[in-house]
């Protein structure tokens, strides 16, 4: 039976799957490290995907928070993915990442807030009165119908096509899981 997916990153979990059926499609011809890029000519056209079984601060251009650790809910899971696609004009990136604190929702909430502002305008998913609805192409970003779950918060910045979502949420053992996710689109 298929494990359920945190509706706030499912966005970014269903591009992710996209992109690994892509992969796995292609995986014939995959390297582990992607060669050089040949000089563009007037006449050429590039492709290709990347694929990387993890995400770090780099990847994600959001800050881990403190002392968190991965999040590995079991021995076949990974606690992050890093992938990009991309042809001609169209280009993809996502990276999504888990992590574990034994920290409140209340402290990482607070840290977050103050992280994501850098960003731009900080929408807070659990308020009732911040947008709604699709985004508009190259526009603000809106909260969809994504909520934090019970207990949680769930914060997203940035435009339609390159923005952070930030998910923070208690878990049963008292613990706080931090879901991370960057989407860039061109």
């Amino acid at each position: 039976m298929p494990r359920p997916v945190d509706r706030p990153l499912a966005l970014s979990a269903r591009l992710a799957l996209a992109a690994a059926a892509a992969a796995l499609t292609l995986g014939a011809c995959a390297q582990s490290t992607p060669p050089p890029a040949p000089a563009p000519s007037p006449d050429s056209y590039g492709a290709g995907i990347s694929f990387d079984a993890k995400a770090v601060d780099k990847d994600l251009q959001v800050p881990v928070y403190p002392g968190a650790t991965p999040l590995i809910e079991n021995k076949d899971d990974k606690s992050g993915v890093t992938m990009s696609l991309w042809g001609g004009m169209f280009g993809m990136h996502v990276s999504a990442g888990k992590f574990q604190s034994g920290d409140d929702v209340d402290s990482v909430a607070r840290y977050y807030r103050k992280a994501l502002a850098r960003y731009g305008a900080l929408l807070d998913c659990g308020d009732p009165k911040v947008a709604r609805g699709k985004p508009k192409d190259g526009g603000g970003m809106t909260c969809e119908d994504d909520k934090p779950e019970p207990g949680g918060q769930l914060y997203k910045v940035g435009q339609s096509k390159n923005f952070r979502v930030v998910s923070i949420k208690p878990l049963k053992d008292g613990t706080t899981q931090i879901g991370i996710a960057r989407v860039e689109f061109r």
